[in-house]
């Protein structure tokens, strides 16, 4: 396959060849799995890097770790719902570190 890593978007088609399954396949997919939502531009599917690394997912979980469709798609997510969570302590630490570094200068 050729190196089109430098590519942001894919249609369907590459990226059915690119995991090596049929692009019903992956129709049927976005329909188990919310967060899998390519945007669609006149009517064609358009898959962004961020979709791509979704599909790892799923292949990965499917495809290698044997887990059923429903399986795969409550692991995926409970994972989102942990990088939510992790993301908004992040925003608030920021705040935190912020205000700290304020009150820092206000004390030298």
């Amino acid at each position: 396959m050729n190196d089109d890593s430098h590519k942001l978007y894919y249609n369907i088609n590459e990226v059915a060849v690119r995991y090596g399954f049929d692009a019903s396949k992956l129709r049927y997919w976005e329909s188990v799995f919310p967060m899998l939502k390519p945007e669609k531009r006149g009517g064609d599917r358009i898959y962004t890097l961020a979709d791509l690394e979704i599909l790892d997912e799923i292949v990965y979980l499917v495809e290698h770790k044997k887990h059923k469709l429903s399986a795969a798609r409550q692991i995926m997510e409970s994972d989102r719902s942990q990088r939510t969570k992790i993301k908004r302590a992040i925003q608030q630490l920021e705040v935190v570190k912020r205000y700290l570094q304020d009150v820092k200068e206000l004390l030298k």
